[in-house]
């Protein structure tokens, strides 16, 4: 049996900003928006493997990490630990109405590539997304660095996570 995976990477953006200007309004209403589809494969603009969980809950000042060379996943009734070598994509949503969520700055085997340097972390505010993508040549995952930490920072939370990647063959 074979598999395959098709995902897209897609954000937007979209307002409707109206003045009045003597009797005449000015109205602006634009949007921008960015989609890409990516194929399955495990090349550049491809990925063959998606990671992801629902619904999580953090109380104030707890963590989890997960290792990405490491995922734990049902998938089709059966559970699997997927590998990823790259990031191509990784979402996290809060849905918490207080409160942020820290991500990144594990104490040990910190995968710190989408954020800079090691010890630099992401903030996702309340009801807010975070995106972060590199879909063409991803980011890599290391035996040295695969740690990814979400912190609940003033309060409890609740987030999901989702990341598309390529896998360890």
């Amino acid at each position: 049996m074979s598999s395959s995976l098709q995902s897209t990477i897609s954000g937007q953006l979209g307002w409707t900003w109206r003045d009045r200007v003597d009797v005449a309004p000015i109205v602006d209403s634009n949007r921008l928006s960015f989609q890409l589809s990516l194929s399955d494969g495990n090349g550049p603009g491809q990925c063959n493997s998606v990671w992801h969980l629902e619904d999580q809950v953090l109380l104030a000042g707890q963590s989890a990490t997960y290792y990405l060379d490491a995922l734990p996943q049902v998938l089709f009734g059966a559970s699997i630990a997927i590998a990823l070598a790259m990031v191509k994509a990784l979402l996290i949503v809060n849905r918490a109405e207080a409160g942020h969520i820290v991500v990144g700055g594990a104490a040990s085997l910190e995968w710190h590539a989408p954020f800079g340097s090691p010890g630099d972390t992401a903030r996702v505010m309340p009801h807010s997304p975070w995106l972060a993508a590199n879909s063409q040549a991803g980011w890599p995952v290391t035996a040295g660095s695969s740690a990814l930490k979400i912190a609940a920072a003033e309060s409890d939370t609740v987030f999901d996570i989702a990341i598309l990647g390529t896998r360890v063959e």
